[in-house]
């Protein structure tokens, strides 16, 4: 009787431990290595052939404590290559579990899968010695008159403004260096407008237009993604019908107005980007950015008989049932500047 319950606390405790070893848990028994190399590159691990699709190859290594060997062959070019294993990020993910007294450690530490290996390796021929190499030179360059015809498909899930399909074009004046433009139009009536009202006809429209450096800085220390700086100035302009009920008071009486007004909406952008262009194939691309920057919002009610002056908004409205997408719609009262924080991607293909 005592033995068996002995045996189900140290199995219950054993449990416990592996639940708070996060390498044991979250890393699985192989790991991925992606090795890029010149084109007709043949990889051999472990006695196996693995040829180069679009200029990688993908191995999948069993975690372990001992340095990952390969050879890269090229027509008569052989060269073995051995790197070191390293510690795995997740294993310090134990850092997050002070109940657990670090005990999750102990578990990790006993355990293969606390190792990885480098995730993308990059290699070329060095043509003086006719061995491979680890490749070390700068990114590969996008040259002049180079140009990208792209889509942000974001734009067009937009519910917190409104939905536009997009359309752009990206060109190179010298390398490197680059200039765009990007027009977008609205396919569907904006989100929350009462189509029936018909103070103003839904329109909206948005231009971007940006100044991108590319390859001035590597953060991502991998030579396929190019990096860039950009300047970005975005102008969007909306026109759409909206629904207002508001108090007015006339000779001590109040009574409620409900007016239908139309919003005129301009939005100014300007932000600082950081970007990443990465290659699909030899065609395609998506660039991913985030910035900052900020906005400047004007908005007019044109013959609008609200006065904000003497009247007052109700706290009913049409779209109440929408408060975690309120919006900016009364002329004077609503405009501002703001902070603004930019984060997105674009699809696209190179010519």
């Amino acid at each position: 009787m005592l033995s068996s319950l002995l045996k189900n606390i140290i199995i219950v405790v054993l449990v416990a431990l592996m639940l708070n070893s996060c390498a044991t848990l979250f890393n699985g028994k192989r790991t991925k290595v992606n090795v890029y190399a010149p084109e007709n590159t043949i990889v051999v691990y472990k006695n196996s052939t693995t040829p180069l699709n679009e200029g990688r190859a993908k191995l999948r290594p069993e975690r372990s404590k001992d340095s990952l060997s390969f050879t890269l062959i090229n027509d008569s070019i052989s060269t073995d290559f051995k790197f070191r294993r390293k510690v795995s990020g997740t294993i310090y993910g134990n850092l997050f579990f002070p109940s657990a007294l670090g005990l999750g450690f102990l578990i990790d530490l006993t355990n293969q899968r606390r190792f990885t290996y480098k995730r993308n390796m990059h290699f070329e021929i060095d043509s003086t010695t006719s061995e491979f190499k680890i490749f070390k030179g700068t990114k590969m360059p996008i040259n002049q008159h180079t140009t990208f015809i792209y889509t942000s498909p974001l734009l067009a899930i937009d519910v917190f403004s409104q939905p536009m399909i997009s359309l752009g074009a990206e060109y190179f004046l010298i390398k490197n260096f680059s200039i765009s433009a990007e027009y977008a139009s609205i396919y569907t009536e904006k989100l929350r407008v009462n189509s029936a009202l018909s103070q103003a006809k839904n329109k909206g429209r948005s231009f971007r237009f940006e100044l991108k450096y590319y390859n001035l800085i590597s953060i991502t220390d991998n030579p396929k993604i190019n990096e860039y700086i950009g300047l970005e100035a975005r102008f969007i302009r909306q026109l759409y019908s909206k629904n207002i009920n508001y108090y007015r008071s006339n000779q001590d009486i109040n009574y409620v107005i409900s007016e239908p007004i139309a919003v005129h909406k301009s939005v100014d952008i300007f932000n600082l980007k950081y970007g990443l262009n990465f290659p699909i194939g030899k065609h395609l691309f998506i660039d991913l950015y985030s910035g900052i920057g900020f906005r400047n919002k004007h908005i007019t009610n044109p013959n609008a008989q609200f006065n904000p002056e003497t009247d007052y908004l109700s706290n009913y409205d049409d779209d109440s049932h929408f408060i975690i997408l309120d919006e900016d719609y009364l002329e004077g009262s609503d405009d501002r500047k703001q902070f603004n924080f930019a984060l997105g991607f674009k699809f696209g293909i190179k010519f």
